[in-house]
């Protein structure tokens, strides 16, 4: 296969907003763990943020970053026919969703035929989403020379998503990328679909316990390689984390007491060996526009049929919490990474750190909840096993990358995350990974803060109109090596954030 089955064609952006400078935070009395007070420098020191945008509050800025990718990019809106929000708070935390349907109307009614969906996998939503098309574009549900749009949108400021100093570390952003289907795989394999379960919840149910439940009539107990649920809940605190990955720990704690009596999912480190070896699969929402469960069934069945994954549970939980419930199989499918564009992808999500980054509700409303040593643990103790499974199949090692595209959650994690990945975590090579920092990656955490979902594309976008520039950060040479970096040809996107989940794929320049 010569041709990219999906290839990455352009982006928009929203380049406005206020500059926030670190000085915004100081004297108001705040103070970080051990009671350091927040300062310009101790803000750089524990997290690398320097200055971060804030967008204005009567803006949508998901719907400029889409006029402006319609303007500077010859898109036919009538090709396209699949446009997904990829978010988590978005613009509006009390918006019952989708928020998709905001860019949507810019489009004046010029996609008729296209599918909408806001899809919540916390910060990873990005690459979730590029996976997502990637399904649909191996099985031929979307044929050559359609046009998927990914819109992430993250108005955090005017959102209030979360209180304290966690609030010092996000920034507001959107931009939009366009994707073109090249073809489709062909597949030798058979897939089928169960009948429908349909599950109506108590009174007052525990909705992901319920649904659990009914997952487990549904499949007999039988593992599965992921589960998709069309969330149709409307509320922030059924998405952070999604309904799925609830759902996920749900099922593994009923299918493995021996855990919770052992307290397996107390210890960090046991929890994720734990899920390493017995879980291993994804969990993710999507909200879709038209509230239809064929929908959603037929994502999940594009992941199945694409040989990629065996079984794949698919969820419409409607707002009433009634669910309908398919199991999707395949069996002989073989997947064959195509020679360039997007070449293979990898999401896995681990339930049981689902309170790491949750919406919660007060008396004052809803706001977002941290715990961030487990986050930090994640992100960086997490990557190796993930990214060596991902490349390793392709016949990669992280010597062959390029360019590596990373979430800019802390910067602190960075450095971190890369001696694991490259070099024997016992042995932490220090020297390498600033190397692989500073000659092979791009960084922007410094200037725009945590950007949250938008952050996977804004990165690539700053890269290629020059926006990027040397500079030093905790000690470390950052975009030493820009000017090259925009010619990589294999690119590794990596992302983590709520769920929690870690979603990664190559790309290969045509």
């Amino acid at each position: 296969m010569n041709d990219p089955v999906l290839d990455i064609i352009a982006q928009g952006a929203w380049n406005g907003g206020t500059v926030v400078d670190n000085s915004a935070f100081t004297g108001r009395g705040m103070q970080f763990k051990h009671g350091i007070p927040v300062t310009h420098e101790t803000i750089e020191e524990r997290m690398g943020v320097r200055t971060r945008m804030a967008a204005p509050e009567d803006e949508r800025i998901g719907c400029i970053a889409l006029e402006d990718l319609m303007r500077s990019a010859e898109i036919d809106p009538g090709r396209i026919k699949l446009m997904i929000g990829a978010t988590n708070v978005g613009e509006d935390k009390i918006d019952p969703g989708p928020l998709v349907r905001y860019p949507l109307q810019r489009l004046h009614g010029l996609a008729p035929d296209r599918i909408a969906m806001d899809l919540y996998a916390g910060c990873p939503g990005y690459n979730v989403a590029v996976e997502l098309v990637f399904m649909l574009s191996l099985t031929g549900f979307l044929q050559e020379g359609d046009l998927s749009i990914i819109v992430g949108a993250e108005n955090l400021h005017r959102a209030k998503a979360f209180l304290g100093t966690a609030s010092i570390l996000f920034g507001d952003d959107a931009m939009a990328t366009a994707l073109r289907t090249g073809g489709s795989a062909s597949s030798t394999g058979t897939a089928s679909a169960s009948e429908p379960f349909v599950t109506k919840p108590p009174s007052d149910p525990d909705v992901a316990g319920h649904v659990a439940e009914a997952v487990l009539k549904a499949t007999g107990g039988e593992a599965f390689d992921g589960i998709i649920v069309d969330n149709q809940l409307g509320r922030l605190v059924h998405r952070i984390p999604a309904i799925a990955a609830r759902i996920q720990h749900q099922v593994v704690e009923r299918k493995h007491p021996d855990a919770i009596r052992d307290g397996v999912f107390e210890k960090f480190r046991d929890a994720l060996d734990f899920y390493d070896r017995n879980v291993d699969g994804f969990a993710f929402d999507v909200m879709t526009l038209d509230a239809d469960p064929r929908t959603v069934e037929s994502v999940a069945g594009a992941y199945v049929d694409s040989g990629k994954y065996e079984i794949v549970v698919s969820v419409f939980l409607a707002n009433d919490a009634s669910a309908r419930i398919v199991v999707h199989k395949s069996r002989g499918a073989e997947f064959q990474p195509p020679a360039c564009g997007v070449v293979d992808t990898a999401t896995v999500t681990h339930g049981c750190f689902g309170d790491f980054i949750q919406a919660v509700e007060t008396a004052d409303g809803i706001f977002g909840s941290m715990d961030g040593k487990g986050v930090f643990q994640y992100a960086t103790r997490g990557a190796r096993r993930h990214l060596w499974r991902l490349l390793q199949r392709n016949r990669l090692g992280m010597e062959d990358i390029d360019l590596l595209v990373e979430h800019q959650a802390n910067f602190a994690m960075l450095p971190l995350t890369l001696e694991q990945v490259l070099g024997d975590p016992a042995n932490e090579d220090r020297t390498t990974a600033a190397d692989y920092l500073a000659d092979r990656m791009v960084t922007n955490i410094h200037n725009r803060g945590n950007c949250s979902v938008v952050c996977m594309q804004r990165l690539f976008y700053d890269l290629q109109r020059g926006a990027l520039q040397p500079d030093r950060i905790q000690g470390y040479e950052i975009n030493r090596n820009v000017q090259a970096l925009r010619n990589a040809r294999r690119v590794l996107f990596d992302s983590v954030g709520s769920g929690m989940t870690r979603s990664s794929f190559v790309y290969l320049h045509t």
